[in-house]
């Protein structure tokens, strides 16, 4: 069968695509789009050196490679290719591209599909995103194959779903099996690039590495009020005046414009103030900066080892900070701060008349919790190993047998629960000091699900390593810790501490930092 060709205008215009990708490549990929009819055969050399010439592309430069300029005709929008990954970790991610044109390839509402049914976050999310996409269909009027906009705004997102745009050939050509939703995904999104600038956007590593490789830009996803920039810490260094060290130790705090302009302490978080030789600890209430007490609080016999760990405390016994998160990497203390603060306030103080830790169950492959021998309590056993080891730490003998006893002891008086994050919901959470461990492993729907559980008097303890995720479809920036830790920034219930000294152990320590 005989190939027909563009003019050459049109060469130029299928040539700029907004990354640098083989010229030999982009030539093969011409060569099958002006084909009338895709057959079997195969591109040969002629076929390539014909569209070569009739370009003028010089195909013995060193630089086998040609750079776009992104010269797409005016007015054409950006379209956005999601992952599955993206829609299970935030299926309300369709209005987070506003301006552009969504396109979700057919194969990930198959994988959306066969994700439904899982009786876990997953699948919930999963059900989630089919419902809005279905509701996006109803309102087309049957299919959405041509764009949909998603609302009622002039220039507003459009929403469609790709289904004949596969660039089989391509993938084939680069090694990669068509057959593999993954990549049957990069291959709608090489289609699309045919067409306008496009981005594919994922959650999964391995996607994106691919899609980079074939010339993609490839992203993450960022939820809405979401930052791409480094992890927050909820504490910096400050080099300050002499006079604004000594008007603190005078007066016990300052207002925040006592500061250089360019400085800004959001509510709740702290600073290491320093002068020269003098240095202090501070906090922002929003208008003013504290000095912290000379003493450090103390929660279950546990003192500060460090700074960050002083910071984390201060926010732990603290009644008004209501959300609390904690990030750190293993062995910061996150977790036994954590409970050593609920036990205090628990026990001793009667602040709380409960602490309640929950975990969410990552199975290890598809080892899921019902694989388990036993009743409920025993298959939940090896997922509560962490908190049993950390009570471990706070009792005096350091033994296993007596941080059982304990653990026994405040079960049977109804002042300790070690549950599930599955069995938080439809509970209302009342006079409650909650601790949710691992929770960098949740979905953000979950995040919100928690927190509406949250009743008067309840304070509740998130902590996690966000840049550790057991999770599937879970990312560093789309995790519940860390939208947590955004979305809730600057709020006067609200204190976050990520922690960077590792306590437990200096091997621990050493693993942390070179493994």
């Amino acid at each position: 069968m005989d190939v027909t060709f563009l003019p050459e205008k049109n060469f130029k215009k299928f040539l700029k695509i907004p990354s640098k990708v083989p010229l030999r490549t982009l030539l093969k990929q011409k060569v099958h789009l002006e084909i009338h009819h895709f057959t079997s055969r195969s591109v040969n050399d002629e076929d390539i050196d014909h569209v070569a010439e009739q370009i003028g592309a010089d195909m013995e430069s060193p630089d086998d490679t040609m750079t776009s300029t992104s010269e797409y005709p005016i007015g054409v929008r950006t379209r956005i290719v999601l992952d599955t990954s993206v829609l299970v970790a935030d299926p309300g991610c369709l209005h987070s591209f506003p301006g552009c044109d969504v396109v979700i390839p057919l194969t990930v509402v198959e994988e959306l599909d066969g994700l439904k049914s899982r009786p876990d976050d997953v699948g919930r999310a999963a059900r989630t995103a089919l419902r809005t996409i279905e509701d996006l269909r109803r309102r087309a009027g049957g299919s959405i194959h041509l764009p949909v906009p998603l609302n009622q705004e002039p220039g507003g997102a459009t929403v469609h779903i790709e289904v004949n745009g596969i660039q089989r050939h391509l993938l084939i050509e680069n090694g990669l099996n068509p057959e593999i939703p993954d990549n049957r995904i990069i291959g709608a999104a090489l289609g699309q690039s045919l067409k306008a600038p496009t981005q594919i956007i994922s959650n999964d590593a391995g996607l994106r590495i691919k899609a980079a490789h074939m010339g993609l830009v490839a992203a993450e996803h960022q939820p809405v009020g979401r930052s791409a920039h480094t992890r927050p810490m909820g504490w910096f260094t400050l080099e300050v005046s002499s006079a604004v060290v000594d008007a603190l130790y005078e007066h016990g705090e300052i207002p925040s414009e006592a500061f250089d302009a360019e400085t800004h302490l959001t509510t709740n978080e702290f600073a290491v103030v320093r002068s020269g030789s003098q240095s202090a600890l501070v906090r922002s209430t929003g208008e003013t900066v504290e000095l912290l007490a000379t003493t450090s609080p103390e929660a279950w016999g546990l003192r500060s080892r460090s700074k960050e760990q002083r910071f984390a405390l201060e926010l732990l016994m603290d009644p008004d900070v209501s959300v609390v998160a904690l990030d750190g990497r293993a062995g910061t203390g996150k977790t036994v701060m954590a409970i050593a603060a609920g036990l205090e306030q628990v026990v001793e103080s009667r602040t709380y008349e409960k602490l309640a830790i929950y975990r969410p169950l990552v199975p290890v492959g598809r080892a899921d919790v019902g694989f388990l021998p036993g009743g409920l309590d025993e298959k939940l056993d090896p997922w509560m190993s962490a908190i049993h080891d950390a009570i471990v730490a706070l009792t005096d003998q350091r033994s296993s047998n007596d941080a059982k006893r304990l653990i026994e002891d405040l079960t049977a008086r109804s002042q300790l629960t070690l549950e599930s994050v599955t069995f938080l919901r439809g509970r209302s959470l009342h006079r409650q000091f909650v601790v949710v461990d691992e929770a960098q492993n949740l979905e953000p729907t979950t995040l919100k699900t928690i927190l509406t559980r949250i009743g008067e008097g309840t304070k509740v303890v998130f902590t996690g390593d966000t840049s550790q995720i057991d999770a599937p479809y879970m990312g560093e920036s789309n995790n519940a810790l860390a939208v947590l830790i955004h979305a809730f920034a600057d709020q006067q219930c609200f204190g976050h501490v990520t922690l960077a000294a590792c306590e437990r152990s200096e091997v621990a320590s050493l693993a942390a930092e070179l493994l």
